[in-house]
């Protein structure tokens, strides 16, 4: 019954995702709805046969009664023989109705265990940079399989558990009411006080299952983040720290989960001793019933047997709410954090940018990091085709630039325009597929050179793939090793050196082919061979288009149309390389320096 609301309030819900759990499950079940469906009709039923199954065994119970008392005759043992036969066939078909729930509801379960995995991490991924700037990957992506694992194990404990159990009781109220009116008033006032009890301590004991989650989420972080670090472990030499620092985690993790645990333990041994009074009273009272003849044998067999399974389920009621608790705070603890609004989105009628020839304005822009101002009216033109330089000591606003031209972060004031379309006015996914960008810091994917490569356009064929790396001074090096382009990177690219991994960088911008190019310091952490190779792979990269190119390596920059230097977020000069050599100013300076063998 539950899962079939969920899945009718759900047919009509929209897509947005819920961050409140119950209101995510509707959200899950609508995507199985069929199975839920099907497999809660498959429950029901083969919950009511269970009570039909009572009371076929108090008929056979009382045949057998009827037989012994008239000494075996004919009509007495023709009853006796028909419920025999009744009694497995009954068995049988109960059984099949069982398995038919598990059919239906295992794919219930997986189909929604897999629904929650791609809607979190489609939406995880749709966060901007500075959401991801400030959390663990591995706490995230665990936040995503506790919710995936918890929704599963909730919809099999409803399924399986709570529903059947709703529907035993009520088939169970029918039968003892049919015995004895007052046993079954009894019957019904314990039940309600027996999971009313569960209820308040199971809702008492939440705030410790979401801290065994949060402290779950908490320690695979910790431990991602040294695992992602382990050459700067190694290279300090640190494991004895890093064991340390992790195991205090995983401590404050088992504590947690141990008092979790043993509030568990103390709500069985409560209902251990709940379920022993209801044994003793329902079995009494319907002794005294018989004793008054109001009931027959098979009807204290009935008792007995329904007593004996209600107890079976009814012990571990208690456990399996904490189970569903623990499940609740799972995806209640990840869904707080994945589902928050996007801080950068995209206007409802954005439009798509097609094509671009490259033209550039930032005009008026003002932006803030909190209370430190970054850019204050900014205007800088960057015309079609043109190459421009940026130039700045460390916290000028560089980086920014960059990043809010790709809309990584949204302006205060001001625009930013790509041929006259202002950047908010346009979708990110059609503005950044016009944008190449090769960072400083290239991370690859841990798959195959020709996967890496490929990224900047996946329809590309292995010949493009090939090209484009015979453009950025990569097929070479990548012919040499044995696997060549189906050789694995390693995580981050860590099985190539610096200068491979920019080139491959490189490959990858060569193919997608955008008409805007942004190099963000793309040589200064190269040897100087390597640094031969890039800058010889860069010129092919930037003809035709309009460059944006950070360079703290001035000589990089000598090929620019235009260098701007930055400072405290102003444009302070503005020029080709030799006028401001000449000028004598910030450029020149820095030049000098350089040139003299200072580092900056």
């Amino acid at each position: 019954m539950g899962i079939a609301v969920i899945t009718i309030w759900c047919y009509s819900c929209t897509m947005k995702i819920p961050q409140k759990p119950i209101l995510f499950m509707w959200f899950v079940a609508k995507k199985s709805r069929k199975w839920a469906i099907l497999a809660v009709l498959a429950v029901t039923c083969a919950q009511l046969l269970d009570g039909a199954f009572l009371l076929v065994l108090r008929a056979l119970t009382d045949s057998a009664t009827n037989a012994v008392a008239s000494d075996f005759s004919d009509a007495s043992l023709n009853s006796l023989w028909f419920w025999v036969a009744v009694f497995p066939l009954m068995y049988f078909f109960i059984e099949n109705v069982w398995r038919l729930s598990g059919i239906s509801g295992m794919r219930l379960v997986t189909e929604s265990e897999a629904t929650v995995a791609k809607d979190l991490f489609k939406y995880l991924i749709g966060h901007s940079r500075a959401y991801f700037n400030s959390k663990f990957a591995g706490s995230l992506v665990n936040k995503i399989s506790n919710a995936s694992r918890g929704i599963s194990s909730m919809f099999s404990n409803i399924l399986w558990q709570f529903y059947p159990l709703i529907i035993g009781l009520i088939v169970d109220v029918v039968i003892v009411v049919s015995i004895d009116k007052m046993l079954g008033v009894l019957f019904v006032a314990w039940v309600v006080i027996f999971l009313s009890f569960n209820y308040y301590i199971v809702r008492k004991k939440q705030h410790l299952s979401f801290a065994v989650a949060r402290a779950g989420s908490e320690l695979k972080g910790k431990m991602v983040d040294t695992v992602s670090n382990i050459a700067t472990v190694h290279a300090n030499a640190r494991h004895k720290f890093e064991r340390n620092f992790v195991g205090l985690f995983i401590e404050k993790y088992r504590r947690k989960h141990l008092k979790s645990w043993i509030a568990s333990e103390w709500i069985l041994f409560a209902n251990g001793i709940l379920l022993a009074i209801f044994v003793f009273g329902m079995i009494s009272i319907t002794v005294f019933v018989m004793k008054n003849s109001y009931a027959t044998l098979g009807s204290l067999v009935l008792i007995i047997s329904m007593t004996v399974d209600l107890t079976r389920s009814l012990f571990f009621i208690g456990h399996k709410m904490t189970d569903a608790i623990d499940d609740y705070s799972q995806i209640e603890e990840g869904l707080r954090e994945l589902i928050v609004p996007y801080d950068i989105t995209d206007k409802l009628d954005a439009k798509n940018l097609v094509k671009s020839k490259g033209h550039l304005v930032f005009k008026d822009v003002s932006f803030s990091f909190g209370d430190m101002v970054v850019f204050d009216k900014f205007c800088l033109e960057v015309k079609a085709g043109e190459k421009v330089g940026i130039v700045g000591v460390s916290g000028a606003g560089k980086t920014t630039l960059t990043d809010l031209l790709m809309r990584n972060h949204d302006i205060k004031k001001g625009k930013v325009t790509v041929d006259s379309h202002d950047i908010r006015d346009i979708t990110r996914k059609s503005l950044r597929r016009q944008i190449a960008f090769v960072p400083q810091d290239v991370s690859l994917f841990h798959r195959t050179i020709r996967e890496n490569i490929r990224y900047g356009n996946l329809t590309a064929s292995d010949k493009d793939v090939v090209e484009a790396s015979k453009k950025a001074q990569a097929h070479e090096f990548i012919k040499s090793f044995p696997e060549g382009y189906d050789t694995f990177v390693g995580e981050r690219g860590v099985r190539l050196s610096g200068g491979q991994r920019q080139r491959v960088a490189i490959a990858r911008a060569f193919l997608k082919s955008a008409p805007i190019l942004v190099l963000d310091e793309a040589t200064s952490s190269l040897d100087s061979e390597s640094e031969l190779f890039v800058q010889s792979a860069l010129a092919k990269l930037m003809r035709g288009k309009s460059v944006i190119a950070i360079a703290h390596r001035l000589s990089t920059l000598r090929i620019m149309d235009r260098i701007v230097v930055l400072e405290d977020g102003r444009i302070v000069e503005d020029g080709t390389h030799e006028s401001l050599l000449r000028g004598g100013g910030v450029y020149s300076g820095l030049w000098n320096r350089q040139v003299e063998g200072f580092i900056e």
